[in-house]
């Protein structure tokens, strides 16, 4: 749903009718095909303009068999498959997998995340998981009320649901300064801040940014 919230043009084909009706309900482009058979994955544009897929499958062999097809079809493509264990990754892999996603390694990293950091895995719930989130540059005008201010000073995370990644300064050729690099960069008109949130969130900054300095 968020890829093609993005405007990313996906199809979802599986050879379960069940699961493509539940696909086609939320407005999603699917169909039902066999993928055992090369001719309908060379029809879907597997070996011509299909770029990138997903094997998403619950079962391995699934995954591994449409793997191994889609590679024999096309030798650049990129092949992205989703693995229950360190042996099913090394599968897959040796079937022409591209890149491997063990879910479970995702969670345990994320458990002990939380358990080392849990003050910064907090702020991520708050502001990242779970919601549809953007990278935005945001350039900050001449009457803005934020010129002339450090970055330390923003504290933006207090006012909007966003994370501030850091600032360009196209002074310092288009360096970005990472808030926390330890610079304590001084704001100017033509500076562009780089945020991560929702888009909501980005607009509203959007327009706080806009807002002349001798606003409060």
């Amino acid at each position: 749903m968020q890829l093609s919230e993005r405007g990313i043009q996906v199809y979802l084909y599986s050879n379960n009718f069940d699961e493509v009706g539940g696909l086609l309900a939320k407005g999603l482009q699917a169909a039902v095909i066999d993928y055992t058979d090369d001719e309908k994955l060379l029809g879907i544009g597997i070996g011509n303009w299909v770029k990138t897929i997903f094997c998403l499958f619950s079962e391995e062999p699934k995954n591994l068999f449409l793997t191994l097809s889609a590679r024999a079809l096309d030798p650049d493509l990129k092949i992205v498959c989703v693995a229950e264990s360190i042996e099913s990754s090394e599968r897959l892999l040796a079937a022409g997998a591209t890149k491997v996603i063990d879910p479970y390694e995702i969670s345990g990293q994320r458990v002990h995340e939380m358990i080392a950091r849990p003050y910064l895995v907090e702020m991520l719930e708050n502001t990242v998981f779970g919601k549809h989130i953007d990278i935005a540059e945001i350039e900050i005008p001449d009457s803005s009320v934020l010129a002339g201010m450090s970055l330390s000073d923003l504290e933006l995370n207090k006012k909007y649901d966003l994370i501030v990644l850091g600032v360009v300064d196209l002074e310092l050729g288009n360096q970005l300064i990472f808030t926390n690099s330890g610079v304590d960069h001084h704001l100017d008109a033509g500076d562009i801040l780089v945020v991560i949130g929702c888009k909501q969130e980005i607009e509203r900054l959007k327009q706080g940014v806009s807002a002349d300095a001798g606003e409060p």
